[in-house]
C-alpha cells in the first residue's frame, strides 16, 4: 500500500487569506480617515529626511521579520506534511512485509494496520482540528507494537522481516509523536502580538505623511495594509496545519485504505497476499520455470 505526498487542500469558499487581507485594508482605511480628522499631518518638506529615515528603518525591520517568519512557517508546514506522509508510508511498508510472516501473525498485524488507518482518518483527524488526539489510535498502536515485538522468528528470513517491522513500527510512533506535538505549539500565538504591533507602527508612520491627494494616499495605505495582512494571514494559516483552512489531510492513510479495497476486489493478488510463504515460493518458482522455458524457446 504505497502513499503519495499531500498538498494544500482545495478551497471551495472565499480563501481566508483574502478575507484577512481585505479586513486589514478596511481597518487601514478607517484608521486613515480618523487620522486625517484627528491628527495633524506632518509636512514632508520640513521633516522629509527624518521621516524617510525612520520609515525606512521600521519598514525594513518589519519586512525582514515577516519574511523570515513566513519562510519558517512554510518550512514547518512542509516538514509536518512530510511527517504525515512518512507515517502512512511506514504503515503501508509494514503491510507489505507481513507477507513473510506466519498466517496467524500476518492476519492479526494486517487487521491492526487497517484499524490504525481507519481510526486516524475517522477519529484522530477530526479531533486534531480541535487540538485533541484519539485514544483509539494510541491503543491500536500499542497493540501493534506488542504484536511486532513479541513475535519470535523461526528462521533467517523471518528474522530479517522482524527487524524491518520493528524499524517501521518505531518510525510510525515517532511520526505520530511529531504531529501530536504540533497541537501544543505556541510560537505563532506568542509572536502574533509583536507582528501586529510592528504592522501598526508602519501604518501609523504612513498616516502622518502629507499627500496632495487624499484618495491616492488612502489607496497606498490600503495596499500596504493588504501586504501586511496577507503575510500575517500566511503565518497564521501555516502555523496551524491541522485546524486552519490549509490543514493537512490524511490522504496517505486514505490511499492505504483505498488500495486495500482494490486488492480485495482482485482475487489473484489477494491469493498471493494471503497465501502462505510456501505457496508464494511455489508461485515464484512456477513463474521462474515459465521464464526459463520462454528464454530457451526464444
Amino acid at each position: 500500500m504505497p502513499c503519495v505526498a499531500t498538498g494544500l487542500p482545495h478551497m471551495h469558499q472565499i480563501p481566508m487569506i483574502f478575507v484577512l487581507s481585505a479586513a486589514a485594508a478596511g481597518i487601514a482605511a478607517i484608521g486613515f480617515v480618523v487620522a486625517r480628522r484627528v491628527l495633524k499631518p506632518i509636512d514632508l518638506e520640513q521633516h522629509h529626511g527624518f521621516m524617510d529615515a525612520m520609515l525606512s528603518i521600521v519598514g525594513t525591520l518589519v519586512s525582514i521579520l515577516l519574511g523570515l517568519l513566513v519562510a519558517a512557517a512554510l518550512d514547518h508546514y512542509r516538514e509536518i506534511e512530510m511527517t504525515v506522509d512518512s507515517e502512512a508510508a511506514n504503515v503501508s511498508e509494514m503491510y507489505r512485509l507481513t507477507m513473510g510472516l506466519p498466517v496467524d501473525t500476518r492476519l492479526r498485524v494486517r487487521k491492526l494496520l487497517i484499524d490504525y488507518c481507519q481510526e486516524v482518518v475517522n477519529d484522530e483527524w477530526p479531533a486534531m482540528a480541535h487540538g485533541k488526539t484519539s485514544p483509539k489510535v494510541l491503543f491500536t498502536y500499542v497493540k501493534l507494537v506488542g504484536e511486532v515485538v513479541t513475535f519470535r522468528p523461526a528462521d533467517d528470513g523471518e528474522t530479517n522481516i522482524h527487524a524491518a517491522l520493528i524499524q517501521s513500527v518505531q518510525q510510525v510512533g515517532d511520526d505520530r509523536r511529531k504531529r501530536v506535538l504540533v497541537l501544543d505549539s505556541q510560537w505563532s500565538r506568542q509572536l502574533m502580538p509583536m507582528l501586529m504591533m510592528c504592522s501598526a507602527m508602519v501604518l501609523i508612520f504612513a498616516y502622518l505623511y502629507v499627500r496632495q491627494g487624499q484618495l491616492f494616499h488612502g489607496v497606498i495605505i490600503c495596499l500596504v495594509a493588504v501586504a501586511l495582512g496577507g503575510n500575517l494571514g500566511l503565518v497564521y494559516l501555516l502555523s496551524n496545519p491541522f485546524s486552519s483552512e490549509w490543514k493537512i489531510m490524511p490522504r496517505g492513510f486514505e490511499l492505504n485504505l483505498q488500495l486495500q479495497k482494490d486488492v480485495n476486489a482482485l482475487p489473484g493478488i489477494q491469493h498471493i497476499l494471503q497465501g502462505t510463504r510456501e505457496e508464494m515460493q511455489k508461485e515464484l518458482k512456477l513463474h521462474s520455470d515459465d521464464d526459463k522455458k520462454f528464454n530457451r524457446a526464444w
